[in-house]
């Protein structure tokens, strides 16, 4: 992953405050070595959501998505909780 700069934004509040915070920049399509340790690490943990693979291996929370999705589909891990916000995903019993 290429080394980025970062970027402190000032935003002013009313009342004259001022936050300043850091925007994070995650990849949209992961390379193949973080594919492969993502399908490495998929049946080997106990509970994994898409939040905790995006801030993890640097990557989208959609992308992470996608991914559970095409591994839940193969079989390789099954959804335990699966609420409209988040789901939690645990390794398929074979």
């Amino acid at each position: 992953m290429a080394a980025r700069e970062k970027k402190v934004i000032r935003k002013k509040k009313k009342f004259g405050v001022v936050i300043e915070f850091t925007p994070i920049e995650r990849d949209m399509f992961p390379d193949e070595e973080t594919l492969k340790k993502i399908e490495d690490e998929l049946p080997h943990s106990r509970g994994i959501t898409p939040q905790y693979l995006a801030d993890k291996y640097n990557i989208r929370v959609s992308t992470a998505k996608k991914i559970l999705r095409e591994a839940e589909s193969k079989g390789i891990i099954k959804k335990v909780i699966g609420s409209r916000r988040t789901k939690v995903y645990t390794p398929a019993d074979n």
